[in-house]
């Protein structure tokens, strides 16, 4: 529990010493995805990554998939701070994550006893998210209590399974995550930015492929990765559907739904969170074989969340 504690402080200290030092260079301008109306400094979450690197380096025995991982995360925080501060293209932001994630999936493998042929789907899946993870961080909380919740899922889940760095990474992850929060809610003094969305990203990603690869029950790893898939997924099939550009900025996400239906920024980062929460606590419940009830309640928990906006759109207009 040490590296918890540790690891939040640091964060704590260690953004608040890059909003006091880099504010200025690091801007975020409101855009059409945007749910702030002013300009706000954004890349806090490369201080979130060097902390985990950090506390990771110091407290945890690292095996070669673990600071393969750890690496990764600091690559594409690197990749995305040069984003916030000179916007790349995204040919170039795509490549440089593939190639990480990559990288990554090979060290993965070669460090446990899965078969070769993971290592593109992992690679990809990775890549996937760390764009979903980008994409969802859109209101203020809503990455951090995420990823606060799925540390605590990892925390959990690696003692349960004898994978003593999956659990003490799972905490440092949720300690850093929770080190951001006061400086990101209620109101916001700072964003992750693009270099904390790819680098949080990839280490989420990258703890789930490293259970898949050191035989946790691959459902376990799907858990924490559900919720923040289903709302992207289900934003773009809606803009495919409708004709419109898939890569253009929109506001098609549950939980800017739920923002533009008069809900908090809290609010909505916490029915996310929640649902999170939910869907890993029925995972978890399926210990030694996913069953069908446990298949059915997180569909039954993702049908929920993404029907929250519609249902809050509707009240609206009837109001």
């Amino acid at each position: 529990m040490n590296s918890f504690f540790i690891s939040l402080a640091l964060t704590l200290i260690l953004v608040g010493v890059f909003i006091l030092l880099l504010r200025d260079n690091f801007v975020d301008v409101p855009n059409a995805r945007s749910s702030h109306r002013r300009s706000i400094p954004r890349g806090g979450g490369v201080a979130v990554v060097a902390a985990i690197a950090g506390v990771s380096a110091l407290t945890v025995d690292l095996g070669a998939g673990m600071v393969g991982l750890v690496t990764a995360a600091c690559v594409l925080a690197a990749v995305g701070l040069i984003d916030d501060w000179r916007s790349l293209p995204s040919s170039i932001r795509l490549f440089a994550q593939l190639m990480t994630t990559s990288v990554l999936a090979v060290l993965l493998v070669a460090s446990g006893e899965a078969s070769w042929w993971l290592v593109l789907p992992l690679a990809v899946g990775m890549t996937g998210f760390v764009n979903a993870f980008n994409f969802m961080d859109g209101v203020n909380g809503i990455s951090g209590l995420n990823a606060a919740a799925i540390g605590l899922w990892w925390a959990w889940a690696g003692n349960a399974e004898g994978q003593s760095a999956i659990a003490a990474l799972g905490l440092i992850l949720a300690g850093a995550a929770i080190g951001f929060l006061p400086w990101n809610i209620p109101k916001a003094r700072v964003f992750l930015g693009d270099a904390g969305s790819y680098g949080i990203g990839v280490l989420i990603a990258g703890l789930s492929a490293l259970a898949v690869v050191e035989g946790l029950p691959w459902w376990w790893a799907l858990a924490p990765l559900v919720v923040y898939g289903a709302d992207t997924g289900w934003a773009l099939v809606k803009r495919a559907r409708a004709g419109k550009p898939l890569a253009e900025a929109h506001r098609g996400h549950v939980y800017q739904r739920l923002v533009d239906g008069g809900w908090p920024h809290i609010a909505a980062a916490t029915a996310c969170a929640g649902a999170t929460i939910l869907v890993c606590l029925a995972a978890g419940a399926a210990r030694v074989s996913l069953a069908w009830w446990a298949v059915a309640l997180v569909a039954l928990i993702v049908m929920a969340y993404l029907s929250s906006a519609r249902l809050v759109e509707t009240a609206r207009r009837g109001s």
